[in-house]
């Protein structure tokens, strides 16, 4: 038997504990979310006889939740979230995985286009991931996945609710040891194009910078895809405006650094996923010290830049199958291979 997915995009209602709400208290916030439901293919029947797994009415399955970064969207965890079905049932036992969109990005922004603040606080993304699992009633074993804003959030949503997450993995997050006045002036996000003829203009131009051409291509055809809409001229631009992005920039500069003193404080499992040509200026340093703050800290480096995801997804997906493997192994056999595995993870114990 094979398994593949069934993907259903879901509105539900944003957190509703948030320190910036809706511009119209009539009409909350919302959030786009899509689920991978894992469906057992049986090829000896000729019959259409699929079946969804009513995976979260088994508590053994494990729930994997990703969370995007700034200026993406839920669709870019697509190649992982595939790669990991076919991992499930050979490493462990995988219910469904969700993915979902912060209220300004993706299809969150079109369906809060009218009413969305004009600020952005990291915090009310974490409550919108606990939102997910409180609106999909999730039982059992979850593990929280992302990337950079979504791996700060991540961290944030189980300091908010502690003994949530049986497991994190927090690629390259934005946390700062110290607290930071006033970020950099992201102008250059405002100042950037944002409507394009058509969508191959769009994948025209992304090739012409280096910053994209070091994605993988499959993310890449996803964003042109998925992270552009179309307008009534017939021309397309970014799901999420510019000016939004800029303000997941500019508008929050305490949560960065209550997530890293909050560390020690979570008790599961964490994996830190860390380019080795991210933005910091020493990136392993950096991951160390993140790390090392942790009661069951490790991490990996893989040979890439910050958008470690986007330009590395295969290897970023088999290492979130090792980690989770390691937790979450079947059998004795298994066990011994995850060890010889895990023993080539950094474990930052400082």
């Amino acid at each position: 038997m094979a398994s593949k997915l069934k993907i259903t995009t879901h509105s539900i209602p944003a957190s509703s504990i948030r320190l910036f709400n809706s511009k119209n208290k009539n009409k909350p916030l919302r959030i786009s979310v899509n689920s991978y439901n894992p469906v057992i293919e049986n090829h000896q029947d000729d019959n259409d006889n699929d079946n969804d797994n009513d995976d979260n009415d088994d508590n053994s399955k494990i729930t994997i939740i990703f969370a995007h970064a700034t200026g993406y969207h839920k669709e870019v965890w697509e190649p992982i979230i595939r790669g990991l079905n076919e991992k499930r049932g050979k490493r462990w036992s995988g219910g469904t995985m969700y993915a979902l969109d912060a209220t300004n990005h993706g299809d969150s922004a079109i369906l809060n286009q009218d009413i969305l603040p004009d600020s952005f606080k990291w915090t009310d993304y974490a409550r919108d991931i606990l939102q997910v699992i409180d609106h999909f009633n999730i039982k059992g074993p979850i593990v929280g996945v992302g990337h950079s804003l979504g791996g700060c959030a991540i961290l944030m949503a189980e300091l908010f609710r502690s003994g949530t997450f049986s497991a994190l993995v927090s690629i390259d997050p934005v946390l700062y040891p110290f607290k930071v006045k006033q970020y950099n002036s992201f102008s250059s996000v405002l100042s950037r194009r944002d409507v394009w003829p058509n969508r191959e203009a769009v994948k025209s131009s992304f090739l012409r910078h280096t910053f994209f051409r070091a994605w993988d291509p499959e993310v890449l055809d996803l964003h042109v895809q998925y992270g552009l809409r179309d307008l009534p001229s017939g021309e397309v631009t970014l799901k999420c405006p510019k000016d939004q992005e800029s303000y997941v920039f500019e508008h929050d500069h305490d949560t960065v650094f209550d997530a890293f003193t909050g560390l020690p404080e979570i008790q599961c499992p964490i994996l830190f996923i860390t380019g080795s040509r991210s933005f910091s200026i020493n990136p392993q340093d950096s991951a160390l010290l993140k790390a090392s703050r942790c009661k069951n800290g490790h991490l990996i480096i893989i040979n890439c830049g910050h958008l470690v995801p986007l330009e590395k997804p295969h290897e970023t997906m088999e290492t979130i199958s090792n980690f989770i493997s390691h937790n979450y192994f079947v059998n004795e056999f298994e066990a011994n291979r995850v060890n010889e595995i895990i023993d080539r993870v950094i474990s930052a114990k400082l």
